[in-house]
């Protein structure tokens, strides 16, 4: 061995001297290992949970879903104007019914009766199917537990109009929903049969027939596309639009309203005959001048949509 050799010899077993030992360098790297371990399974199971929750929420909105995913938002929206969306239909009715009512306010209410049903659907009591969106939770009474498309419900049998009873169930979807139904001998089984139809429907849109200072009428109901009434009710004032003419229309006090002759009541009550409608206001509290000008007020539709009254699914 030369000198050259000897002096890396030398220095290399210097090097080693210093070098530490390698077992807790090891030790160190294992348990960082660990921890990227640890960390990458605490975040794949916190995505698991994530995907479970929204696999969970896709399936129980998925419960009311409209037929097109693009539809599922403006199943939850208001029309922008032009009608407000009645956002739910059943898709099972007992054969041969048919709707006459809706109401769009705080509430949504659609009606079915039996085909050839006359006249506004709450005052005779007979057979009706009602689907009502929107208010709220029932609070005490004789509720049962039940259950909808797997969701939670409540229904109680109570005495209504109608002679028999009558079956309301309650369940939440994206809104509250409640089926009513009377006039059956199984109101119960009809009412969770309905309740189990019931979707989502964007596509359903019911369009206001007339406003009055920019208010829409509320209510609306009639026996076919040519036979029809609608309520607007604000405060002391309701106005309703019909193509029938009113009863005692042709007696009262003439006076000059929207450029034609109509009829001023006591107590509050002015009609007045337009083309093919016929308009009622009343207000206790208005004389002659406040009627006529809110008669004059109203605002109908040039095309109403009545193509719905007295169809069937």
């Amino acid at each position: 061995m030369n000198d050259t050799e000897q002096l890396v010899k030398e220095a290399l077993g210097k090097l080693a001297e210093r070098t530490p030992h390698p077992g807790p360098t090891l030790n160190a790297l294992r348990r960082k290992r660990k921890r990227h371990r640890n960390v990458f399974m605490i975040a794949a199971a916190g995505v698991a949970a994530v995907a479970v929750l929204i696999f969970a929420g896709v399936i129980a909105s998925d419960r009311y879903a409209p037929p097109s995913p693009n539809d599922a938002a403006a199943a939850l929206l208001p029309t922008n104007g032009q009608g407000v969306a009645l956002k739910y239909a059943p898709h099972w009715l007992p054969e041969g019914y048919v709707e006459n009512f809706r109401m769009a306010d705080r509430e949504i209410h659609r009606v079915w009766v039996p085909s050839g049903a006359k006249g506004y659907p709450f005052t005779d009591g007979g057979p009706q199917i009602a689907l009502i969106v929107g208010g709220d939770q029932p609070a005490g009474g004789d509720w049962q537990d039940t259950s909808v498309r797997g969701l939670k419900a409540k229904i109680a049998l109570r005495q209504g109009q109608s002679p028999g009873q009558t079956a309301e169930v309650v369940w939440q979807a994206q809104d509250l929903l409640k089926i009513s139904v009377r006039g059956f001998a199984d109101v119960r089984q009809i009412a969770l049969q309905v309740a189990e139809s019931v979707r989502a429907d964007s596509k359903v849109v019911h369009k206001r027939v007339f406003n009055l200072d920019g208010r829409d009428a509320q209510e609306m109901w009639g026996t076919s596309s040519s036979d029809w009434g609608a309520l607007l009710h604000v405060g002391s004032v309701a106005v309703e639009v019909t193509t029938g003419e009113p009863a005692g229309a042709g007696v009262g006090t003439p006076v000059t309203v929207r450029g034609k002759q109509g009829r001023v009541f006591s107590g509050g009550r002015l009609v007045v005959q337009d083309g093919p409608v016929w308009i009622s206001v009343l207000d206790h509290d208005a004389n002659e001048a406040k009627l006529v000008e809110r008669a004059n007020a109203v605002s109908i539709a040039p095309s109403p949509d009545t193509s719905w009254i007295g169809q069937g699914l």
